[in-house]
């Protein structure tokens, strides 16, 4: 156990590698409870969202989900989030964990009507991500037919006949959901699926191998790869960036930033188990400082080591990393880093 963010948050149950496994080959089961779900509803929800964010939510169809970003007005991230759309005038959006309280403030600086209601259910509500080739298996068990589900989609639903809400969203790059559950029946439910899941090769999951998997994805970790000083831009999450919209907080700055970038987001690897760590210096052929690593680990599913580092964007290569007083050659590479065959 390791606080993080105001929590006591399991790190591991049964090892690392063992919980990463069994993601990537049967199904894992992490509570991610530290995460903030919020609720929005009224008339003009939908308008106080594509203000805020990144995307166009105004094409957001009920039933389905969108990831986005929350930006200030210098164009830096002030979180990433995903927006999960119940019906034209309520929405539920995810927030970071150490984020909650910041992004809460910001939304309420810039509230726009009375007729958006905004609420926390922090305190009301758990969170629980059931990833791996297997959770579809486990929810059919569970009592949920997840056979016409797909990704981002957002449903209603019953498991071991307590009502939850189904997100088919996750962090891993594997198929799966994320369970929204009342804090009242969520130890009930945590028991159920583990119970359920034992013929399938379930495995209780934390934090260390929530992190290696979406490593290998080559997904942001707010904290890491986004910041306030770093914006999605940056981060590889153009993507995530519609200009064509009328306007939204920083759109002005993500323009420019596009148009004329500084910095870009690399993705490295090299064929042994050194590992590089966040804030380690990146050079270039020229022993040139040109950037920091923002995420490095060893890659269970790939057996050597990767990395994330935000670097200039005329660094010219190869790359090295400053590990330990030595300068470790890595090659680039495309993300993701895990591909399924």
């Amino acid at each position: 156990m390791l606080e993080f963010a105001g929590y006591d948050m399991p790190i591991q149950y049964s090892g690392v590698v063992d919980e990463h496994h069994a993601v990537r080959n049967t199904v894992g089961l992490f509570d991610v409870s530290h995460m903030g779900l919020l609720r929005l509803e009224g008339a003009r929800a939908v308008d106080l969202l594509d203000i805020a964010l990144t995307r166009n939510i105004r094409k957001l169809k009920p039933g389905r989900a969108q990831y986005a970003l929350l930006c200030n007005e210098r164009g830096g991230t002030i979180d990433d989030v995903i927006v999960y759309s119940a019906s034209s005038t309520e929405f539920y959006v995810v927030l970071n964990a150490s984020n909650k309280l910041k992004d809460l403030q910001h939304l309420n600086d810039i509230m726009i009507s009375q007729q958006v209601r905004m609420e926390a259910l922090f305190d009301e509500a758990s969170i629980f991500a059931l990833q791996g080739p297997h959770s579809h298996a486990l929810l059919r068990l569970a009592g949920f037919d997840a056979s016409a589900c797909k990704a981002f989609d957002f449903r209603e639903a019953e498991l071991l006949d307590i009502p939850v809400q189904l997100a088919f969203t996750g962090y891993t790059g594997e198929k799966g959901c994320e369970i929204f559950v009342s804090n009242a029946r969520a130890v009930e439910l945590w028991e159920g699926l583990m119970q359920k899941g034992a013929e399938l090769g379930i495995k209780a999951c934390g934090l260390a191998a929530r992190d290696t998997l979406r490593l290998e994805m080559g997904y942001s970790l707010y904290g890491h790869e986004l910041s306030e000083d770093i914006n999605p831009v940056e981060a590889g999450l153009s993507w995530a960036i519609d200009l064509t919209k009328e306007d939204f907080i920083g759109m002005g700055r993500l323009r420019l930033a596009t148009e004329r970038p500084q910095r870009k987001l690399v993705a490295l690897k090299n064929g042994s188990k050194q590992a590089p760590r966040a804030g380690m210096r990146v050079l270039d052929h020229s022993d040139r400082d040109v950037g920091f690593v923002t995420s490095g680990s060893f890659a269970p599913s790939l057996g050597h080591a990767i990395g994330l580092a935000l670097v200039d964007v005329n660094a010219e290569e190869p790359l090295s990393v400053a590990i330990r007083n030595q300068k470790i050659p890595f090659e680039s590479t495309e993300r993701p880093f895990y591909k399924r065959s």
